[in-house]
């Protein structure tokens, strides 16, 4: 292995780390957020109760809902860390390696699904009594959606490009 192949591994390498850290803070954040958010109810009782705070938090629609997407995301950021470190160890597109470009996909679709269409209908359900079917359809979520579909489904394409190939050898 040539010096700048190893130095590319190394970034690589600490690019992979970096992400996950950053996906760690947005988990962080994300639950400094939520406490946050409860905060008042407890300061203001002046007994703070694990179960207490826990119940008044399911009565609070946007508490869970709020948390599907991010989680998603944070998923499919931890994904993409892993194809990172995977590909700089496999040095070439495996099985393996399109799984997890496929799982990247997956989780971006995921995400916009849940942000254009699951958390939506939740919220109605929940605050309007409705049981129909809500959408919104932001422009941000659509493209991380569609992102994501066709993350997937080059990575299905070239897995079955290369199941022929392995086929004829």
């Amino acid at each position: 292995m040539s010096s700048n192949q190893q130095q590319l591994s190394l970034k690589t390498s600490k690019f992979s780390i970096f992400i996950k850290v950053i996906a760690f803070v947005l988990v962080l954040n994300l639950i400094a957020d939520r406490a946050m958010q409860l905060l008042p109810a407890f300061s203001l009782g002046g007994n703070f109760n694990i179960e207490n705070t826990l119940m008044l938090s399911l009565r609070l629609p946007y508490f869970w809902t709020g948390l599907l997407v991010p989680i998603v995301y944070v998923c499919a950021l931890w994904a993409a860390a892993d194809f990172l470190k995977r590909f700089e160890q496999s040095k070439s597109f495996d099985a393996g390696l399109l799984k997890s470009l496929q799982l990247i996909g997956a989780n971006l679709m995921y995400a916009a699904m849940a942000a254009i269409l699951f958390v939506p209908t939740i919220e109605a359900w929940i605050n309007q009594g409705e049981r129909g079917l809500k959408t919104n359809w932001d422009v941000e979520a659509v493209t991380i959606g569609m992102v994501g579909l066709i993350l997937k489904y080059v990575a299905q394409r070239a897995q079955n490009l290369q199941a022929q190939v392995d086929s004829f050898v």
